[in-house]
């Protein structure tokens, strides 16, 4: 190693031990400080302390890189001394460490504080770990013999034990999955309880007419009477022609079906676990999905990797990972849809057993809801194109065509005996006159061009349910439009005649998702844009691209994850009565200073003529595609002339290039989620107590189960802790705080920032407490005030009809 080199060498790792020992110092302080007493010690034993950190790392760091180093050399045949150099790079994240102090500066609680010095260290953690991986995989294409042993395994396994494999994983990770939900308190929201009516009616009624079913209230076999004794499910169903006492469900009963086994297993059972057999019963169905995915690419393409990397992003990300957790007829059809697909543009002929069995899978489509005639009609006639003129079965086809037309004529008189009508607008409208029907087409006919095109971008941009922002992944489906217009335009008018006519029916008639996962609309389309994901990975040859989707595939899994433990932010509707545009899992990732819903797009039912972050995203999008089109065509036409393949043209991008890319992520997560208090200072709801009196409270930090009066009055309907921050401007000398309940027993601790003010009991009494205010946090023209309140419940009574009492009183 070079003197300049070894210089560099001393003075990273100096600096990196320097920040590691702050780091690992102010965590310790940490536990001690508060709101009047914060700040970096660095005086007798805190110190020697820091220096014995400072020593201690120094030499941990320097040993671990040459061992690291000289393992690297022995295994993968790399020089000793790059290998040194590499990993001195690699712990250039460390000095970020160095930024530690600048945090106290945002001081909020010390529980926040300790929240962004944990983020702060996964952030540096990340960075490391990613310098190293992808500075080594270059030398992995000399692999070295345990590897290759490994891989030679896995390759040589059989197809169907890699199927296997593959099912076992994602029906664990499903399951998994649901639990997580479900031991956070999910149950069955938006269509769900319906699908499980219907389920219940078919399973004892043998019948779908749920008037009965709503009378009997039995959507308490599946809901906790205990938890929610005053829910009352609203009718979503319409009238038959044979009077009131006949109620038919709007959702078709096709999901309803599919459930009817684990139906009867969860009666069985009571509580959590009954919820979460329900909500797993049709994980089953997304698990093929992924497989039919996986097989689909495989046979396209002759790459098990890709097909491999294509199952693994999409299996496990929205929408297809959070409707395999939901009672949903999304995952179903979009499972049925690929696999005719397959099949019939599989070079092998379909025998008899599998043309009627494809003919029973579309004969279906029907039964899970309307809107799959839009997917139905074009699978129908790609299938007869691909049957009659690739395979040329010709009479045979007739087999294929069995139970679609069986299908259809069963739907049209299972219409006409429930409603006493042909059309089966009737599932949705019920029983109406000729003048309601023109009203009605005069209605959806005249809605604006400009609604209808904002529906179609809700879809992929919208910050509340759009799909792009919570799986950046399916970026790269434009790129893959790219790539399969070079390759193939027949394919291409093909995958987008099944997708088009249902994706614009629905923007044409301006239908959101309601309370449901993201994404449901393009669900049962997901796997055209996953195959759209697979063309231009099989044919990208930009390592920039490569690199931007392997980091949108983390992001999207990221997101996930987040989104697992963080349910609430699944269920963010666009419909009518929805006029805020910021998206909570975005709020979320705010902080105090910056807001980022700010930044992204939003469709929801306003005017959005004049929201400028549509139209940046927009034109982002449209530049990503014609940036990859153009120097891609650049790079070929390159290629073309120094008479060498596209794919020889390609260089690894260098340390410094990945040094600098890694260090301006950092920094930017730094900014976000580490510099200032992660607490997000909205919605604001402003108590006035008297003209000269108010207070500004802000809802987000609270959570859900809140209902906040005018008076400054909490009513509190779950035991837990609750994070209540307001603003108020002037600054306040004292607080009043009435809380309690009449109507239990309960444990309480109350702490103004991070001092105690509270800890102790209410037993069916309310109580006064007069605080002194010694400390606030000023921000911008206000003064900011935290109070975490926190109870638990020691008795029987229901905290949803009988809730817990905050209540904040400015002084008079």
């Amino acid at each position: 190693m070079t003197g300049k080199r070894k210089l560099a060498t001393a003075i990273v790792f100096g600096l990196a031990s320097a920040g590691l020992a702050a780091y690992v110092n102010i965590l310790l302080q940490s536990r001690t400080y508060t709101i009047l007493s914060h700040g970096f010690r660095m005086f007798g034993t805190h110190l020697v302390l820091f220096l014995a950190f400072w020593v201690a790392f120094y030499a941990f760091l320097r040993l671990t890189a040459r061992m690291i180093a000289g393992i690297e050399a022995k295994a993968l045949g790399a020089d000793l001394e790059d290998r040194l150099w590499q990993n001195t790079l690699a712990a250039v994240p460390f000095l970020f460490l160095l930024l530690t102090p600048l945090l106290f500066t945002n001081y909020l609680t010390r529980d926040d504080l300790r929240i962004r010095l944990v983020l702060l260290g996964v952030f540096v953690g990340l960075a490391v770990l990613s310098l190293k991986l992808f500075e080594l995989v270059p030398l992995f294409k000399k692999r070295p013999p345990f590897i290759e042993k490994w891989q030679r395994r896995i390759r040589d396994l059989s197809l169907r034990k890699k199927l296997a494999l593959l099912f076992v994983a994602a029906f664990a990770v499903y399951n998994l999955g649901t639990f997580a939900l479900v031991s956070q308190g999910v149950t069955f929201s938006g269509d769900e309880p319906y699908y499980l009516l219907t389920t219940h009616s078919l399973l004892y009624d043998k019948d779908i007419n749920l008037a009965n079913n709503y009378a009997d209230q039995d959507y308490f076999h599946f809901y906790s009477k205990e938890n929610s004794p005053q829910r009352k499910l609203g009718i979503y169903g319409r009238y038959g022609k044979k009077g009131e006492d006949y109620i038919y469900p709007i959702s078709l009963p096709g999901i309803s079906v599919l459930m009817l086994p684990w139906y009867k297993v969860s009666q069985l059972l009571k509580g959590p676990w009954l919820t979460f057999v329900l909500k797993g019963s049709l994980s089953i169905w997304a698990v093929l999905l992924g497989l039919q995915l996986f097989l689909l690419a495989r046979d396209l393409w002759r790459r098990e990797d890709l097909a491999f990397t294509l199952w693994l992003f999409y299996s496990f990300s929205a929408p297809v990972l959070f409707y395999a957790v939901h009672l949903y007829p999304e995952i179903p059809i979009a499972l049925f849809s690929i696999t005719i697909y397959r099949k019939v543009t599989s070079a092998k002929p379909p025998s008899n057993g599998l043309l009627l069995f494809l003919g029973l899978l579309l004969g279906s489509f029907l039964w899970f809801g309307l809107k799959y005639n839009l997917i139905f009609w074009p699978l129908l006639l790609v299938s007869l194109y691909h049957l009659w003129k690739r395979h040329k079965i010709r009479a045979r086809i007739l087999l294929f065509l069995l139970f679609p037309l069986l299908g259809t004529v069963l739907f049209y008189y299972f219409v006409f005996s429930l409603y006493g009508t042909i059309s089966p607008f009737a599932v949705y409208a019920g029983i109406t006159s000729p003048e309601q029907n023109q009203a009605l087409k005069d209605t959806l006919l005249s809605i604006p061009l400009q609604a209808r095109t904002d529906t179609f971008f809700d879809y992929f941009l919208d910050q509340r349910d759009g799909l792009l922002l919570y799986s950046p992944l399916y970026f790269f489906m434009f790129l893959g439009l790219v790539e399969i217009f070079r390759k193939s335009k027949r394919d291409l008018l093909i995958l987008l005649f099944i997708a088009l006519p249902f994706l614009l029916n629905y923007a044409f008639f301006t239908h959101r998702q309601g309370y449901c996962p993201q994404a449901r609309v393009l669900a049962p389309l997901s796997w055209i844009g996953a195959l759209l994901i697979g063309y231009f990975l099989a044919f990208n040859r930009r390592k920039i691209f490569t690199t931007l989707f392997w980091a949108a595939g983390l992001t999207t899994l990221a997101i996930t994850v987040l989104l697992i433990f963080h349910p609430s932010f699944l269920y963010q509707p666009t419909t009518h009565e929805v006029t805020q545009r910021p998206g909570e899992f975005f709020v979320f990732l705010s902080n105090m200073r910056f807001f980022l819903p700010s930044f992204l797009p939003s469709f929801i039912k306003v005017d959005n003529l004049h929201y400028i972050p549509n139209y940046v995203w927009i034109a982002l999008v449209i530049f990503f595609i014609i940036g990859y089109a153009w120097i891609r065509t650049g790079k070929r036409r390159e290629a073309h002339s120094e008479g060498t393949t596209p794919s020889n043209t390609q260089g690894e991008p260098s340390s410094g290039f990945r040094l600098g890319l890694t260090a301006v992520l950092l920094g930017i997560a730094f900014r976000l989620w580490v510099y200032d208090p992660r607490c997000v200072l909205y919605p604001t709801q402003t108590f006035t107590y008297s003209t000269q009196r108010q207070l500004g409270l802000y809802l987000f930090p609270l959570g859900k189960d809140v209902v906040a009066k005018n008076e400054g009055e909490l009513y509190l309907h779950d035991d837990r802790a609750y994070k209540v921050i307001f603003g108020s401007k002037e600054r306040l000398e004292q607080l009043k705080l009435v809380f309690g309940s009449t109507q239990g027993e309960h444990d309480v601790d109350i702490r103004l920032f991070d001092l105690p003010v509270f800890e102790g009991r209410t037993t069916r009494e309310k109580k006064d407490l007069i605080l002194k205010a010694p400390a606030s946090f000023p921000f911008r023209n206000l003064y900011v005030y935290e109070i975490d309140f926190r109870f638990k419940k020691r008795s029987t009574e229901n905290l949803k009809i009988d809730p817990y009492l905050l209540q904040i009183l400015p002084p008079r």
